[in-house]
């Protein structure tokens, strides 16, 4: 059963990121690394979930066209979402970290899944299945609004994406997803984009020499600056300006 003070603790948390910028439903921003966003809810999970279960770097949690049992709220680690076909290109469309749901495919338990989620380091994270997120949902409302808004803010994602992949032009598309991953934790904590130019392509949806021209265009026109592994973003205005196909 869930211990009453902790769930006036989750409580009185949620209620006052109801009132300030920082609650997920009043962030306007899509996001590409999903990180944190159920966090306030994550020792009501462990209080009434099973135990943690531990998976190591490149375990397949859910398969396209395979029908998932259950989704996953992580602990530790993280995940990739993605997609690939017949020839074995993988198109990314997003990663998650600790304290958010991933296998949302796997709400229903009873359809076969659209992307694949691939863990691409060590991960812990508890099992959850239909039955367990709607007894949760009725033990505290504040966790069922705030799964409403993750899956919501999911879905913005999948509509940026498509939006961004109607533009022909791989700079721009490639402008704009460095805009969306700038808003990310992992961006606002680094102050790079980790990301290699394959990781890069695969995210927009172009190849890897499409990439490295553009990369390199830009580099030379002093907006980004490119590492192994990693681009540095120098200005943001002037990338702005490319997303908009003004600044070329």
């Amino acid at each position: 059963m869930i211990q009453k003070e902790s769930f006036c603790a989750c409580r009185i948390r949620s209620e006052a990121q109801r009132e300030g910028v920082l609650f997920m439903a009043a962030s306007a921003a899509v996001k590409f690394i999903f990180a944190g966003e159920l966090a306030v809810h994550r020792q009501f999970i462990l209080e009434n979930c099973g135990p943690p279960v531990p998976f190591p770097a490149g375990t397949v949690l859910s398969r396209a066209a395979e029908v998932p049992a259950r989704v996953y709220y992580l602990l530790e680690g993280m995940t990739k979402v993605y997609t690939s076909n017949t020839d074995g290109y993988i198109r990314l469309l997003g990663y998650h970290r600790a304290d958010t749901l991933c296998v949302l495919d796997g709400l229903r338990g009873v359809m076969p899944s659209v992307v694949t989620i691939e863990t691409i380091m060590p991960v812990r994270a508890v099992p959850l299945t239909s039955e367990d997120l709607c007894r949760l949902g009725k033990l505290s409302p504040e966790f069922a609004l705030d799964l409403a808004f993750f899956v919501g803010d999911t879905l913005r994602l999948m509509c940026f994406d498509a939006e961004n992949q109607s533009i022909g032009d791989v700079g721009t598309r490639l402008a704009n997803f460095f805009l969306l991953y700038r808003t990310s934790p992992d961006y606002q904590r680094s102050g790079f984009v980790a990301m290699s130019q394959d990781n890069l392509a695969s995210a927009v949806n172009a190849s890897r020499v499409q990439v490295a021209r553009v990369c390199s265009k830009m580099q030379k026109a002093g907006i980004i600056r490119t590492h192994r592994g990693k681009v540095e973003l120098l200005n943001e205005k002037t990338l702005e300006q490319w997303a908009e196909g003004s600044a070329r």
